[in-house]
């Protein structure tokens, strides 16, 4: 966690900007998508980057509370570790390839788990972008980053590679970057073993056919394995997830979005239940 934090306030979000908005005018350019410098594009960047700065409010607020928790609860697991001398005779880009494959199977179960039922509220956010391009990765609600670093600890810590995290955190600033660009790109017969722009583009279209489809951040292969895997072509469909009610323009609507969801469903669930014991007393009388 310690990690992460100076990553995120040190590397990781000027990097991304920076990235994001090359990427933004390179489409321009060099790609000719004129909606990229648009009022609905620059909207939505805001407001992305608002998001993304409210996560460093509550990295300061909490982390060291998170950190202490997930501390407890991975000494109290008891999980046996490998013997960090075990990499030294391994290549770099070997460790690094098996660090990649390793964290996407990870995050492809995390990410599962947050488009059900209960789940979907900490990761609506970053469904939430209506204009899909290189800011929507730093659309990330702060509970969804909290989720899937406990699921790294759990997963993943055991395993004891910590000089390759750095390499595989960059590699996955400039993936996340790339597979959120408007570009119909698909990788060829390369297309299950790298995430391209028009598989991801499925994931964040807004029709009830690709919702929880293509769930895998690099490894297409996962979804073709667990039955997620969603490709019909080029996707021309509307993106977010305006159709489930999520906002896309309010940042601070998207960060009490998660609990105006468990709000509702907790209630709607009492409400079923008190159903029932009435139906279940008028039975019995």
């Amino acid at each position: 966690m310690d990690w992460v934090v100076n990553w995120v306030l040190q590397v990781g979000f000027g990097t991304q900007l920076i990235l994001a908005l090359l990427a933004k005018y390179i489409l321009y350019f060099c790609f000719k998508k004129a909606s990229e410098l648009s009022k609905h594009a620059d909207q939505n960047m805001l407001t992305s980057i608002a998001l993304a700065s409210f996560n460093l409010v509550a990295v300061f607020w909490f982390v060291d509370d998170v950190n202490n928790f997930l501390q407890r609860q991975y000494d109290a697991l008891g999980i046996p570790t490998l013997n960090p001398a075990f990499w030294e005779q391994i290549p770099l880009f070997v460790v690094c390839i098996i660090g990649i494959i390793t964290k996407d199977f990870a995050d492809y179960w995390s990410h599962r788990a947050m488009h059900t039922k209960w789940g979907w509220a900490t990761h609506a956010a970053h469904h939430s972008d209506t204009h899909v391009n290189g800011f929507t990765g730093l659309r990330v609600h702060f509970l969804e980053t909290i989720l899937m670093t406990m699921s790294y600890v759990v997963l993943l810590t055991w395993m004891q590679i910590p000089e390759v995290i750095p390499i595989v955190a960059l590699f996955y600033a400039i993936q996340g970057i790339y597979i959120h660009l408007d570009l119909d790109w698909d990788h060829g017969p390369f297309k299950y073993l790298i995430a391209s722009p028009r598989y991801h583009r499925w994931h964040h279209a807004d029709v009830p056919q690709a919702y929880g489809k293509n769930l895998a951040s690099v490894i297409p292969l996962f979804d073709v394995i667990f039955g997620t895997y969603y490709n019909p072509g080029i996707c021309k469909e509307p993106m977010g997830a305006l159709k489930t009610g999520v906002p896309d323009k309010n940042p601070f609507l998207l960060y009490i979005y998660p609990f105006q969801d468990w709000g509702r469903l907790l209630r709607e669930e009492w409400e079923k239940r008190r159903g029932n014991q009435t139906q279940n007393q008028r039975k019995t009388e």
